[in-house]
């Protein structure tokens, strides 16, 4: 565990290629897509779609606020690093290569 708060960076792209790995299964070995599987939070996002990757944006500027060397700002860069790399990679490299498309829509598609 100690390594992991130590090396917050490279524990972050560990844990997005983690994440990736487990929307990929989603994705495509339970054939769940996105749009289809939280339409219902449609409703409260007025239609837009909250991809993950835009939570670790703000993440990403909370850092330079935080105590340095500390658990919780090592769990911000990770949070971070994790969601922004998984949607990223997720939409500029697995969609287009599997799927045909990067997929990457703002808002849900008209039913």
């Amino acid at each position: 565990m100690q390594w992991i708060l130590t090396h917050p960076i490279i524990s972050g792209i560990v844990a997005a290629l983690l994440f990736e790995l487990a929307t990929i299964i989603l994705r495509f070995g339970f054939k769940m897509t996105s749009p289809t599987h939280t339409r219902p939070l449609s409703k409260v996002t007025k239609g837009y779609r909250i991809h993950h990757g835009y939570p670790g944006i703000p993440l990403l500027f909370a850092v330079p606020l935080l105590p340095a060397d500390t658990i919780i700002s090592s769990i911000v860069i990770i949070s971070a690093i994790m969601l922004f790399l998984s949607d990223f990679i997720h939409h500029a490299i697995i969609l287009p290569l599997f799927a045909g498309s990067h997929e990457f829509h703002l808002k849900y598609p008209a039913t």
